[in-house]
């Protein structure tokens, strides 16, 4: 299975190569010395200590990695952008702790959404930290309705938009699963990119 894995993927590489973001070099979407120097990645935490972003959108290869693996299907960009993240999760672990974090909550798409391009990538982010950081996912957010696609508008349209929230809960969020718990008092509210702010 390896050996026809490793032969495919020859193939694709043959058919389909990729050159670095960054420098254009043949081989993946970002060579390793471009990796090793790319200086971003690391945790960085809002002035009002409760939002937490990792790249800014301004910095091209972030914004390059996320464009490929958000709307070009390239999911060699989210292992890209893991293995970027992993040094600074001992700081996201002790932000968890100190804020008694008990869930990780992904801000989900509508359906239509989904279907088009075949994957979440909140919930994929909210599942690699919900490993990383042994805490539960809960998907307790539904987005009832389609707001459209925010990256095409204006701030204050995107505001307007969101005036009436598309979203509505699952279930009562509680601890200890379906059937009874505690109520959650803090979760982690996972979205792929922050712009306006107006859909969180």
């Amino acid at each position: 299975m390896r050996l026809v894995k490793r032969i495919l993927q020859t193939i694709k590489g043959a058919v389909f190569p990729r050159f670095c973001i960054q420098c254009n070099k043949e081989g993946s979407l970002l060579c390793d010395e471009c990796f090793v120097f790319w200086q971003s990645g690391k945790l960085q935490i809002v002035d009002d200590d409760r939002h937490l972003y990792s790249w800014q959108y301004a910095d091209s290869i972030a914004r390059e990695l996320i464009c490929s693996w958000k709307y070009h299907y390239d999911q060699s960009a989210w292992k890209i952008m893991q293995a970027k993240l992993q040094p600074s999760l001992s700081a996201l672990q002790h932000f968890v702790h100190i804020h008694s974090i008990e869930a990780i909550v992904p801000v989900p798409l509508h359906s239509i959404r989904m279907c088009e391009r075949g994957f979440d990538q909140a919930v994929m982010i909210a599942e690699f930290l919900g490993r990383e950081l042994d805490l539960p996912v809960a998907n307790l957010i539904k987005r009832n309705r389609s707001t459209g696609h925010q990256t095409e508008r204006e701030t204050q349209d995107r505001i307007e938009s969101m005036k009436k929230s598309p979203f509505t809960f699952i279930s009562p969020p509680s601890q200890g699963g379906a059937g009874g718990g505690c109520p959650l008092t803090s979760i982690l509210l996972i979205d792929d990119v922050w712009t306006t702010g107006a859909t969180i």
